[in-house]
């Protein structure tokens, strides 16, 4: 076995608190946003297989705008603390924060109108982005000890970022050029770096950090951490060059690699959990346990789409499963639990009294959010199987109510904090005027 990362003197490797509530904030107000534009497409969702116009605009919404606007406020976070490194620079986080904004803005619209011009100047500024992003994480990285899986499946996460983040450009640069011998093909190799190569890897990294921290939980089975690593490893190199040569068979291989790499990672996460000090989970665990379901699940469909045994409608369906139904899952259900956990620390750094996490959560939003968040994935998953629109605009609206439920349970965490830190401590109360 082995100890996850040491998070004793967090305190001092926090950055100031509204640099990660900025990008959570924005993460929260995009999640009512992804479902609203899944909603508005609605008539186009089923057959979408690529190219620009509102789905892949809300496509963008949902990836720019929340699993990577969640993702880069984690790391930025997490990273310091959990691997005892000092904190980014401000200056860096604020600046990427403020490229990502107007670049997936820009995308976002360039999408939804076929707007060219501002489809290539979404994405420079967010290739900036990410690209300033890929080098502050990577000096916080550098010299980590410890928690080798972590460690490598993060370097192994921003390499594929960078990667897709460079097709990406190439990929808006060829709507005005149009060089690339098959858009479509690059276009997908974009989306298995950004979805499987950036997301997966940090998901199955921070597990390996969050997962234990949630639970009270020692890591056990190192050999299955590392090989659950390199199996995704593997099957992510093998799919991107499968899919860039045309070769079925490699891509194949690649899907046989990941799953066994879901495999791996869903039973370390499942042994964990079996040995925690902490009895009664938290209702996270059961988003966190249902993503673990849609990982393998979406590579099922993937198989399907290779071996072209899936209906019209399974390109749509495997993205649905890979994007909504795997990755949003799984950040839906560890922001339940990072947005508490960062204001606790924050008020501890604040000098006041820490407030316990389970004092600024509001238990019904999440409730709420949890009901409608299962009934979108599987009324819009059976509207997209069926391809029959009013189902998934049924859903999608379910989607919204739930988000814009997970909207207030944040909101509530914010206000609570902010009391807190304005009450007057014991030591204030016992004092003469």
């Amino acid at each position: 076995m082995f100890a996850g990362p040491d998070i004793g003197g967090a305190g001092q490797r926090l950055l100031p608190e509204r640099i990660p509530m900025r990008f959570f904030g924005t993460a929260v107000a995009c999640h009512v946003l992804a479902w609203l534009a899944l909603a508005v497409a609605a008539d186009d969702v089923a057959g979408f297989v690529g190219g620009p116009g509102p789905v892949l605009a809300g496509v963008h919404v949902l990836t720019l705008g929340v699993l990577v606007m969640t993702a880069m406020g984690a790391s930025l976070q997490m990273l310091p603390v959990a691997l005892g490194r000092p904190a980014p620079s401000t200056t860096a986080c604020n600046v990427t924060y403020w490229l990502l904004v107007p670049g997936g803005v820009l995308l976002v619209y360039g999408f939804a109108a076929i707007a060219v011009t501002f489809i290539v100047a979404g994405a420079v500024l967010t290739v900036s982005a990410v690209a300033l992003y890929v080098a502050t994480t990577a000096r916080v990285l550098r010299g980590a000890e410890g928690s080798r899986p972590v460690v490598l499946h993060l370097w192994a996460g921003f390499g594929s970022l960078a990667v897709a983040a460079a097709l990406a450009l190439i990929l808006s640069l060829d709507y005005t050029e149009g060089f690339l011998p098959d858009h479509l093909r690059t276009a997908v190799v974009h989306v298995t770096l950004g979805s499987y190569g950036f997301m997966g890897m940090l998901a199955l990294g921070f597990s390996q950090v969050l997962v234990p921290m949630f639970t009270i939980a020692m890591v056990l089975g190192r050999r299955l951490a590392e090989g659950a690593l390199w199996s995704a490893v593997a099957g992510l190199v093998l799919a991107v060059v499968g899919l860039t040569l045309d070769l079925p068979l490699v891509v194949g291989a690649g899907l046989i690699a990941g799953l066994c790499a879901a495999g791996l990672h869903v039973r370390l996460m499942m042994e964990t959990v079996r040995t925690r000090m902490r009895k009664r989970l938290g209702e996270e665990f059961v988003l966190i346990r249902a993503s673990w379901i849609f990982l393998p699940v979406s590579l099922v469909l993937g198989f399907g789409l290779l071996l072209d045994v899936l209906p019209d409608t399974g390109p749509a369906l495997f993205g649905f499963a890979l994007l909504f139904g795997w990755l949003l899952t799984l950040l839906v259900g560890i922001l339940q639990r990072i947005l508490p956990f960062l204001a606790s620390m924050h008020t501890a750094r604040a000098g006041s009294t820490p407030a316990a996490p389970s004092k600024l959560i509001a238990e019904t939003p999440l409730k709420v959010h949890r009901r409608c968040h299962f009934a979108a994935l599987t009324v819009v998953g059976a509207g997209i199987a069926l391809d029959v629109p009013d189902l998934v605009r049924a859903g999608a609206a379910a989607g919204a109510v739930g988000a814009a439920a997970f909207a207030w349970f944040a909101v509530t965490i914010f206000f609570r904090t902010q009391t807190h830190l304005s009450a007057p401590t014991a030591e204030g109360k016992g004092k003469a005027p």
